[in-house]
């Protein structure tokens, strides 16, 4: 396996839709550690066992919590203070931001993700580990 750019950045993505799992885990996993939660209640269970720098999560997760109940239950637990978390979803519009960061996001992509602007944008969100 490739070195990974930035390992010491650690990255949550949750998604459910297994061919944008594909697609994220192969842009991503050259730069980050990634981790992937395939529901809500596996991206639960993975921020009480460690931290993570980023978290992207999708807003339609299917059967299970949707990405904004989820992320207020990541909040709850102080340990994940720093974490940033982006919504990435492809509901509504590419211009939604203000809503999502007005429900406590710190960010939003609308699909299809531009993946220059994905990738700079966590290296951005976590400066101090890239330099």
């Amino acid at each position: 396996m490739a070195k990974t750019e930035y390992p010491n950045i650690r990255l949550l993505l949750v998604e459910n839709d297994e061919v944008s799992i594909f697609v994220m885990e192969k842009i991503l996993q050259k730069r980050f550690t990634v981790t992937t939660a395939r529901n809500g209640m596996e991206a639960i269970h993975f921020t009480h066992k460690k931290t993570f720098d980023v978290i992207l999560m999708d807003i339609d997760l299917g059967h299970s919590m949707d990405g904004t109940e989820v992320l207020d239950e990541i909040r709850k637990d102080p340990n994940n203070d720093n974490s940033k978390i982006f919504a990435v979803t492809g509901i509504g519009l590419p211009d939604d931001g203000d809503y999502y960061e007005g429900l406590g996001f710190d960010g939003f992509f609308h699909k299809p993700v531009n993946h220059s602007l994905l990738v700079e944008t966590i290296k951005e969100a976590c400066y101090a580990k890239t330099v």
